[in-house]
């Protein structure tokens, strides 16, 4: 194609010289190095040049500023290029567009042309690659036709332009970086699978261009410079082209050069990128790649790793990710070899690179790449059926318990924290290392089993004397096993924690990082010691004397919480070595305290209930006189929400837990009756009672501090949360509730007034129970309920009036809503547990519930109008046949009905979030099987005969849609199909791309 000087830009829209003259001046202002020092200057110049290049006339600016002695001005020529190209492609006339790649190629022509000063100035390089993306765009817009041999074309453009006086070199490196440019844009373009297959094949005929430019590249003779500069580029060439898609036969042509470039980084990574991304990965070719490498490996890539040093980092890491792809790749074929010499000698190559000299992360990289071979390897050998011999008279076996015994080792070794200290960024980068290494460990271990875990041992035990550094890293590889190490494992683990943890225990306090793997050693194991109770006491002691070192309080307390938990009743032998632990709670940190209170109550929990009175009276007591000191004290938020915490915490503990890993293997029936009788004891009932004034005291001195009310709504959730020796009532809760929401409403009580209301009467009372009841127990039993319910009705009352005030209009609903939600899961807590008791409030209450639910569904937040929904959900479904309650409920469905129903259409189709339409669409359903058919039918024929309702877009073949699914359908899957329908059409939604990829 003739790149020759034409002047097809004299048609394109354009600029005047005035206007391109202040757009070239602000480019130069924006890149001058005083203008770096006033960002919001900078910021508003180029807020001025993205305006001026999405007008239509930017296509101007091409051609205007091309020739512009600046090179930041002729760049922002070539970018407005690619981004008119980009996205504004529809605004150039189609009769121009063949002129904008003439325009290209001579812009092109004059960047690299040594006739023009542009090639001497050093950005030149970085406009030359912007109008190589401009091409490589204008690829993918231009029919093919019109854009013939297009990567052709531009290498003739390049050549022609370079000239031939000792130029070739550079046109050389052109052509292969707009070889590898453009197939970059081009596997990078949004474009369709039908498209890219035509592009495919418009291009296929430029490839043997492409493929003689990567090969001339990769022809080294003599060691030059510009020749190594010229083979690196071919090597990015290459592998660009790899990422596209290469055809196997020009892949096998390129591998020997490649393999003579070695070590060239770019060749290594050339070869990477051959064997994850192209045709011949997941192991195919191992002829032609894995052969060769492993060869190359353990012969001529040695001298990389014996002349490895800061000089020669960059080849060694190219190397060792060529080495770790090359395992990806081949592992299998690797495995079934692995008695082969120079599969071993590969294998050990890796080692040594894993073992690479330094602190692994910090000072060298190489070993962390390795690291994510060994995995591979491992899953290998498992699959392989070589390995299903028996392993003591396997030499497969033999050798690769050899390669992993020898990981084992380096891994421990690079483990070891140096000598010295690191800074913060150091040490994390480190810990990284070890943490990714320990991962390895596992890999090892499915290998090795019992060999690694007895190795280890007797390594720590001749390190217990030691640097502290030795013993640790052991300790760390021990700790990462957990994972596969059985639960059945009796040999090894008792030395480690009946042997090697006391003497652990004798060594300097100040010994921080050792002493916190040993916490995160115990940690690791803790599921072990519920089958072996004998070695939990050294664990324990070691524990609390880590708990007295602040650096170490925070482990300890997670570690001591998570054991007790997991062995509560294996611990109950241990329960005096608690005492010295419970004396030392004042000496912590907030949140140490509540791990360890809740520690401690959760062993207490697995005595039996009358032995449990004391110990709950010794930690328990003076949680609460703290709490009742610092209520009474003049400044109590700062320290309030620590104290709340800790009898929370007691609550918490005190719980049986309900995960099945939990020790808790008792008769829950039984051990129910038992504790009812035990709560009864006058020394429970007095800290219940304490307890609740404690509560009442906090309510009252609350400020509105978050972290109180957090810690606040924690504590009466868990103290009401299961039946346990000094677990509270809800309902004087629920009115002490309900008092501090009429002082300072928010949405922290609603909220705790729903979560009461569910724990009432749950689990069931005795009598609640008791089928056969007496004549007194039946008078008790009615008594109780009708307490129950007289709280409640109270609660609703008084919240409701509550509601009514903070969200009784149209703006509270907007400005709350928090409160709006938290009231609506009050309302359906209360629907759903005590309907009767809200449908025979008075009127005026009831009325307030109904008039605020119709409100919140015209609510715009998701979560408040889904709340209303699932409150009028529940109250229609607990109040229908057989429900006494029926006809109550009836009554206000026929008033409020209309209401509720235009309410919900109005949302769905118009005002409320889309994501709610399930939630509205359940509502529908509830409320269609409550009306009859005729006057559900008069109610839509109203509501959908409004003139715009709920939209103007909404059409009346819609509406009557609509109506008639409503009306022949029962379940909420049906009327969720019609109302998404119905609310596409009413939004101008339908037919659109959004929302059928939106749809539910």
């Amino acid at each position: 194609m003739d790149a020759g000087p034409s002047q097809p830009h004299l048609t394109f829209p354009s600029l005047s010289q005035e206007d391109l003259g202040r757009v070239a001046n602000t480019i130069i202002y924006l890149f001058d190095p005083s203008t770096s020092a006033d960002p919001a200057r900078a910021k508003q110049l180029q807020a001025d040049l993205h305006q001026i290049q999405s007008t239509t006339e930017a296509w101007g600016l091409i051609a205007g500023l091309s020739a512009h002695e600046d090179a930041n001005v002729r760049f922002f020529s070539a970018h407005t290029a690619q981004v008119k190209i980009s996205r504004d492609w529809d605004t150039l006339p189609a009769e121009l567009r063949p002129s904008l790649l003439n325009l290209l190629l001579s812009t092109l022509s004059s960047a690299l042309s040594p006739l023009s000063p542009h090639p001497y100035q050093p950005a030149n390089g970085v406009v030359t690659r912007k109008i190589f993306g401009s091409l490589a765009s204008l690829i993918l817009r231009l029919p093919f036709h019109q854009f013939p041999s297009p990567l052709i074309t531009v290498l003739q453009t390049i050549v022609t332009a370079s000239g031939t006086n000792g130029n070739e070199h550079k046109a050389r490196i052109w052509s292969l970086e707009w070889c590898g440019i453009c197939v970059e844009e081009l596997g990078r373009a949004g474009i369709s699978d039908q498209k890219r297959k035509a592009l495919q094949m418009h291009i296929e005929g430029d490839m043997p261009a492409v493929m003689s430019a990567i090969a001339g590249g990769m022809e080294m003779g003599e060691p030059q410079v510009e020749k190594l500069k010229e083979a690196e580029a071919a090597c990015r060439c290459a592998e660009s082209w790899v990422g596209y898609g290469i055809r196997a036969d020009d892949l096998l042509s390129l591998l020997p050069a490649l393999y003579r470039l070695l070590p060239l980084p770019a060749a290594s990574s050339a070869i990477t990128e051959i064997l994850t991304e192209s045709t011949f990965k997941f192991g195919k070719a191992t002829k032609a790649l894995t052969e060769p490498l492993v060869a190359w490996t353990i012969g001529l890539g040695q001298a990389v790793l014996d002349n490895g040093d800061s000089d020669t980092m960059e080849e060694l890491v190219g190397v060792t990710k060529m080495l770790c792809a090359l395992v990806e790749h081949s592992s299998e074929w690797l495995v079934t070899r692995i008695t082969q010499p120079d599969v071993q000698a590969f294998f050990g190559t890796v080692l040594r690179l894993t073992g690479w000299t330094g602190t692994a992360g910090v000072d060298e990289e190489v070993s962390e790449i390795t690291l994510a071979t060994y995995p591979l390897i491992q899953e290998a050998i498992m699959d392989s059926p070589l390995f299903s011999s028996p392993h003591e008279t396997s030499p497969d076996w033999q050798i690769a318990k050899a390669l992993f015994s020898q990981l084992v080792s380096v891994i421990r070794t690079k483990a070891r924290y140096p000598d010295g200290s690191m800074d913060k960024e150091r040490r994390e980068t480190f810990d990284t290392w070890r943490r990714d290494a320990g991962e390895v460990i596992v890999c090892a271990f499915y290998i090795l089993r019992d060999a690694m875990l007895g190795g280890l041992t007797q390594t720590a035990l001749s390190q217990v004397h030691g640097p502290w550094q030795d013993i640790e890293a052991t300790l760390h590889c021990i700790s990462f096993s957990s994972e596969a190490v059985p639960l059945g494992e009796e040999v090894y683990l008792p030395v480690i924690f009946g042997q090697l943890l006391p003497q652990l225990a004798q060594r300097e306090l100040n010994e921080i990082r050792l002493r916190r793997t040993v916490v995160g050693l115990i940690a690791a194991y803790e599921e072990w010691f519920k089958f072996h109770p004998d070695y939990l006491l050294p664990c324990l002691n070691y524990l609390v004397n880590s708990l007295s070192l602040p650096a170490m309080a925070p482990a300890a307390a997670n570690t001591l919480k998570s054991l007790c938990d997991m062995c509560r009743k294996k611990l109950v032998q241990h329960i005096d070595a608690f005492a010295e632990l419970h004396g030392k709670i004042g000496t912590m940190g907030a949140e140490e305290q509540v791990k360890v209170v809740q520690a401690i109550t959760s062993v207490i929990q697995a005595l039996s209930p009358e032995n449990a009175i004391g110990p709950i009276e010794g930690i328990v007591t003076p949680i609460i006189d703290q709490l009742d000191a610092t209520v009474q004290s003049l400044d109590p938020e700062r320290p309030l929400a620590q104290h709340i915490d800790a009898l929370a915490a007691c609550f918490k503990g005190l719980t049986p837990s309900e995960d099945d890993i939990f020790d808790a293997d008792v008769d829950t029936t039984a051990d129910d009756a038992q504790i009812r009788i035990v709560k009864m004891d006058p020394r429970l009932a007095h800290i219940r009672d304490r307890a609740e004034r404690s509560i009442a005291g906090v309510v009252r001195v609350w400020t509105g501090d978050g972290e109180v009310a957090d810690s606040i709504s924690s504590l009466l959730k868990h103290s009401t949360i299961s039946e346990t020796l000094i677990s509270l009532s809800p309902l004087p809760l629920l009115l002490l509730v309900c008092a501090a929401a009429e002082v300072a409403p928010s949405a922290l009580w609603l909220s705790l007034a729903s979560t009461l209301v569910l724990r009432i009467n749950s689990p069931p009372s005795p009598l609640t129970i008791k089928k056969d009841k007496t004549p007194d127990e039946q008078q008790q039993h009615e008594a109780e309920e009708q307490g129950r319910w007289n709280v409640v009705a109270d609660a609703a009352q008084r919240l409701g009036r509550v509601a009514g005030i903070l969200i009784g209009s149209d703006a509270g609903m907007k400005e709350h809503p928090d409160v709006v939600e938290a009231f609506f899961k009050f309302s359906s807590a209360l629907s759903s547990r005590f309907p009767g008791v809200l449908l025979r409030l008075p009127a005026q209450t009831v009325e307030t519930y109904m008039a605020l639910g119709v409100m919140g569904l015209s609510a715009q937040e998701r979560f408040s109008l889904t709340t209303t929904a699932s409150f009028f959900v529940a109250l229609f479904a607990n109040t229908r046949f057989p429900s006494p309650l029926e006809p109550i409920a009836d009554s206000l469905i026929k008033h409020f009905g209309p209401q509720i129903l235009r309410a919900l259409l109005l949302s769905a189709g118009s005002d409320g979030p889309r994501s709610a339409i399930p939630n509205l669409a359940e509502l529908l359903a509830g409320l269609i099987t409550r009306v009859p058919g005729p006057e559900m039918s008069s109610w839509l024929q109203t509501i959908l005969g409004e003139e715009g309702f709920p939209d103007r877009r909404s059409t009346p073949k819609s509406k009557e849609r609509l109506k008639t699914e409503i009306l022949k359908s029962r379940t909420a899957k049906k009327m969720r199909v019609a109302l998404h329908e119905f609310a596409l059409i009413a939004r101008g939604l339908d037919n659109t791309t959004y929302g059928n990829a939106t749809a539910f």
